[in-house]
């Protein structure tokens, strides 16, 4: 897409500029020579063509595209959401994330008793927040090689990514720019409000009003970065080893089986010979991940057609009906321990008690202490009820629903005894 002198200086108004084809909202003014003295004075080595001149484009912004991360066998969405720059006032700025970072390295050499450097052989670029951060190696082997860091959440967070995970992810900057993709069309009807690209398209449609030969440019860099994994699907042979864009569009195509709860789709992929074993989000396979978007439909669906659905347990079966707990544990499916008491405190209780006597629980317990926790969470949710009474609690459930799961998981330990 070429953009005319006008194009472009009408862009540095609204605040836009382009890099490999991708959009940069927010965007800064090209970096000073000042700026690059003062970061350049911060680092052990030369920065790397590439993001110099991602920083003469626009110094700093904000991106609105899709990038997944393998950590091991942990998929993970990263929010590459800014740029960083000099003054920001998001969490820290670059010069921020620099000397933060710098101190955290001469810190560990001090404890180690390894010499103390005074400079950074990485820079920290992007990322979002203090959850994320995209480096660039400076480091002789690497040299501008991307690295990913991500902060792990709690155990107690089942299914996400629960322990600091480093990651090398891309040759170069603009390798790691030229991945950037959607999962989804932004300006597609019934898009999810919080789907990436949709910050990106409601600044085009704002611009439509004033600039429509702009936008039209704009909307079309945004319609190149839509992966289309029907096509690919279309074109791809299964039953042969496959490439990774292949597995995308496969793990693309489940995700939106289940999000959309269309089992007609699921019978079509499975003609297709789409493989149904792999990793869809996290660690979980398709099973899992259509249980926790209680996408009951399609699983009865997955069910009736025998396929193979990968081993990765189920972690929350949320309002899941007694029916069909029940046929998953007839069917061999493994459990979280999560799964079992989320299920019976929406009311699943035989199906829950018929998987507490069952041995596909990730971890056996006896049945008097299933009981135990349930009661314990029993009156947790007691707790919570009145929290949200008294406002102690914002929540999306009501002081009732809380009330209500309380009451059937002292029916699911009453019931774990009659049994």
């Amino acid at each position: 897409m070429q953009f005319s002198d006008v194009d472009l200086n009408a862009m540095r108004e609204l605040g836009i500029a382009v890099y490999r084809g991708k959009i940069i909202l927010d965007a800064q003014a090209p970096i000073t020579d000042g700026d690059l003295a003062r970061i350049s004075g911060l680092l052990e080595g030369e920065i790397p063509g590439d993001l110099l001149e991602l920083w003469q484009t626009s110094f700093g912004g904000e991106l609105d595209y899709d990038y997944e991360v393998a950590f091991d066998d942990h998929l993970y969405s990263a929010s590459l959401k800014e740029i960083f720059y000099i003054g920001s006032n998001h969490y820290h700025s670059l010069t921020g994330w620099i000397e933060t970072e710098l101190e955290g390295i001469q810190d560990f050499a001090e404890e180690n008793g390894d010499p103390v450097p005074e400079k950074l052989s990485v820079i920290p670029f992007a990322g979002f927040e203090y959850l994320e951060r995209f480096y660039v190696s400076l480091a002789p082997d690497d040299y501008g090689k991307i690295i990913i860091w991500a902060m792990g959440l709690p155990p107690a967070w089942k299914g996400r990514l629960t322990q600091d995970s480093v990651a090398m992810v891309a040759e170069s900057v603009s390798d790691l720019f030229d991945h950037l993709t959607l999962d989804v069309d932004p300006f597609a009807d019934g898009v999810n409000e919080y789907a990436s690209g949709r910050d990106m398209a409601a600044r085009i449609e704002e611009i439509e009003e004033s600039n429509p030969e702009l936008a039209q440019k704009l909307r079309y860099l945004v319609k190149a970065s839509v992966f289309d994994w029907k096509k690919v699907i279309e074109e791809s042979d299964f039953e042969v080893n496959f490439t990774s864009a292949q597995l995308k569009a496969a793990r693309l195509a489940l995700k939106s089986a289940v999000e959309h709860n269309d089992p007609a789709l699921v019978e079509d992929l499975s003609k297709s010979g789409v493989p149904f074993d792999i990793t869809v989000s996290g660690e979980s396979g398709i099973l899992p991940y259509a249980m926790t978007n209680r996408s009951f439909v399609v699983i009865e669906k997955l069910l009736d057609l025998n396929l193979d659905l990968g081993e990765s347990p189920i972690i929350y079966a949320s309002e899941c009906s007694d029916g069909l707990l029940r046929r998953l544990v007839g069917c061999g499916v493994r459990f979280d321990e999560e799964a079992m008491f989320s299920a019976a405190e929406y009311g699943a209780i035989e199906g829950a008690v018929e998987l507490a006597k069952s041995k596909q629980l990730l971890e056996s317990q006896t049945i008097d202490a299933t009981r135990e926790k349930a009661l314990e969470r029993a009156k947790n949710k007691e707790e919570d009820a009145s929290a949200v009474e008294s406002g102690k609690l914002g929540s999306y459930l009501t002081a009732e629903e809380y009330r209500e799961q309380a009451e059937s998981l002292r029916r699911f330990g009453e019931a774990l005894c009659n049994d």
